[in-house]
């Protein structure tokens, strides 16, 4: 008996070092499986392995799919920490399941990929100048240089005329092409076809360039007329052109322009620089008003709004030869007449016509 005792007490004290061992054991290996080794824990030790691979998708992503794929990392590892308490018998089953919350760090990557495509495709649409929706745009840079502009679109008038229109080698906001009108008197370039199906405004957006100051003397740029005239006739028009070396509206009508041809008046114009592109935007309702805007921003002094302003369309508003001039469009014309502002070289850029604003691009 006393023998007996002694082997029983021993027992409890094997099994306290045998379980003591185990411990350290286990412990040991759930250290391994949250760490980077994949050598503990049978298949979760692959899971941990797959996770590695997920995260740095995450990490080279930039949306939110590549978070997606930080959080499947986080619980692959947990995965296989569950592998090791668990012990030999549940190791395959939570592995596996370790495994596959670390596959979602591969989505995560797929998730960066898509808002990346994104990115291209708004700066493309950014980048657009195209203008063949538009009633009426010529860019003329299918027409070679040396060329005459398009018979299709234009029309010489005077078919006579001393001068010339020709496409040029320079071009408005980083084009190549551009028409070069050299003009001693008279000459435009006509389209009859368009203007009048435009409805009760016309929209009008060109680029100017001047190869020399304007000069005191009045001249016309863009010419209307509200009836159809021959290519000799100098009667009832509207005109955008210029006087006292500043931009101005008249007609053939009577001495109304806008603004005033005074100090004041030109003061509220805009003198332009020689060699200098200006985007030109021209609002011309058959109601009688009349708008300017160059480079975006309008020019009041250019404005006829139905209500007379000192200085600036005071006498159009009360003249109704001139506001009879647009009532109606037959035709565009643009090139350079003088009536004592001599001859002017002027390049024309992205002439177009719309019933609706254009903008500049």
């Amino acid at each position: 008996m006393p023998n007996h005792h002694a082997r029983a007490s021993s027992l409890p004290l094997l099994e306290t070092l045998v379980f003591s061992a185990l411990g350290s054991l286990l412990f040991a290996t759930a250290g391994c499986s949250s760490g980077t080794s994949p050598t503990l824990g049978g298949p979760s030790g692959a899971g941990g392995t797959m996770n590695a691979a997920g995260a740095p998708a995450s990490a080279g992503g930039v949306g939110g799919g590549g978070a997606g794929g930080a959080t499947g990392a986080v619980s692959g590892a947990g995965g296989s920490a569950g592998a090791a308490l668990a012990g030999a018998a549940g190791a395959p089953v939570v592995g596996a399941a370790g495994m596959g919350m670390g596959g979602s760090g591969v989505a995560g990557a797929a998730g960066a990929s898509s808002a990346g495509g994104s990115g291209v495709a708004g700066a493309g649409a950014g980048a657009s100048t195209d203008c063949s929706a538009l009633a009426l745009c010529d860019t003329f840079e299918d027409t070679a240089v040396g060329a005459p502009p398009k018979s299709s679109l234009w029309t010489l008038v005077p078919s006579a005329a001393s001068g010339s229109a020709t496409v040029d080698s320079i071009g408005a906001h980083g084009s190549t092409h551009s028409l070069k009108v050299v003009s001693p008197d008279r000459l435009y370039l006509r389209n009859t076809s368009v203007i009048g199906t435009l409805g009760a405004v016309a929209h009008v957006r060109f680029y100017l360039r001047l190869g020399s100051t304007l000069a005191d003397g009045h001249g016309a740029m863009i010419v209307t007329h509200p009836t159809m005239v021959d290519q000799y006739s100098q009667s009832n028009e509207l005109r955008f052109g210029s006087q006292g070396q500043v931009f101005h509206w008249n007609t053939d009508s009577d001495a109304a322009n806008i603004p005033d041809v005074s100090p004041d008046g030109n003061a509220a114009s805009v003198k332009p620089t020689a060699n200098t592109w200006y985007c030109i935007e021209l609002t011309i309702n058959t109601n009688g008003h009349l708008n300017t805007a160059i480079d975006g921003v309008d020019v009041p002094g250019l404005t006829e709004d139905g209500t007379a302003t000192p200085n600036i369309d005071q006498a159009w508003v009360g003249s109704a030869p001139s506001l009879a001039r647009y009532t109606a469009f037959a035709d565009f014309n643009f090139g350079w007449q003088s009536y004592g502002g001599g001859a002017l070289t002027v390049w024309y850029d992205d002439v177009a016509l719309s019933s609706t604003p254009i903008g500049c691009p």
